[in-house]
């Protein structure tokens, strides 16, 4: 083994947190939504790019200090916050398709299958020690790092996807107890907040007022010249066109978003389900603010920890 896929993994996780989708049961919200409380809007479940950036470096630098406890190196890169605003901005594209300017720069985004980015400097570094490791100093490497195979692990059952599982023995069940406190309760919330995003889709998906605003799109761009039902159809076409056709595409698709209303619908809606999702599943989204709140506060009143 050549690159530790755990901890691989694990990595992005902080970075990014978990993308997890699921399927849960949900009423159809109303075609026209009230306004939405502040302290249930989407965004309220989206830690800050700042915020991410200073419990991840956190509970990496706590793993390789539990690492080096037991002599065994670990490396990392510290978070990188535009990087972060930027993810966050590309995980809201779907919300915005009425964005002219950007389908002018960009159109429809990254094509479907673009190579993933380079291995960073710290996945470089991990590459060449666990090369330079004996098989069974690389097997304790991983046992330190992640806890025994035999661990009692954390179980998460998340509705429509299964059971999540987190460890609760090694370096990083050892950070995230360190940094959180109740390591359980915040594993069980961050798993929930971060399988939100399917329920919440297939809640706007079933709107009358999402469909209806989708036909009125379809129609605007038929009239242009494309025959699409959806969106997606039409940035599936354009992933199999030059950049100079594909361009067009997308900045027809943009304006006829724009022009029907079908993205303002479609944020509206968002909001909608996300609160009643928020609702169903209020413990979890309390626990997420609380026990990242509680971390954060603590990393800024005693910096020498982290």
């Amino acid at each position: 083994m050549t690159r530790s896929a755990p901890a691989r993994a694990l990595l992005r996780l902080l970075a990014a947190a978990l993308l997890l989708t699921a399927a849960a049961c949900s009423s159809p919200p109303a075609p026209a939504p009230a306004p939405v409380p502040v302290s249930t809007r989407p965004g309220d479940l989206d830690l800050p790019a700042e915020t991410r950036a200073l419990l991840a470096d956190a509970e990496r630098a706590l793993v390789r200090e539990c690492m080096a406890r037991q002599g065994f190196a670990f490396f990392y890169d510290s978070a990188d916050v535009d990087e972060l605003r930027a993810e966050a901005v590309a995980q809201q594209r779907e919300l915005t398709l009425d964005d002219v300017s950007r389908a002018r720069r960009e159109g429809f985004g990254p094509a479907p299958g673009t190579p993933a980015p380079p291995d960073s400097p710290a996945e470089l570094q991990e590459r060449t020690y666990l090369t330079g490791l004996s098989p069974q100093r690389r097997a304790a490497w991983e046992k330190a790092l992640m806890g025994p195979p035999e661990q009692q692990r954390i179980k998460v059952a998340v509705p429509g996807v299964g059971t999540m599982e987190h460890p609760t023995a090694g370096c990083f069940a050892e950070a995230r107890t360190a940094l959180f406190g109740d390591y359980a309760a915040w594993a069980r919330a961050d798993t929930f907040v971060h399988a939100r995003f399917r329920p919440v889709d297939e809640e706007v998906g079933r709107s009358p007022a999402y469909k209806e605003a989708t036909a009125r799109w379809s129609s605007c761009v038929r009239a242009r010249g494309h025959a699409f039902a959806t969106p997606d159809e039409a940035r599936a076409r354009a992933g199999t066109l030059p950049r100079e056709r594909a361009v067009p595409l997308a900045v027809a698709a943009a304006e006829c978003d724009r022009q029907v209303g079908r993205s303002k619908t479609h944020r509206s809606l968002y909001e909608q389900a996300t609160r009643h999702w928020t609702e169903l599943h209020a413990r979890e989204a309390a626990d997420f603010r609380r026990l990242n709140a509680d971390a954060v506060a603590r990393l800024r009143a005693s910096p020498t920890a982290r």
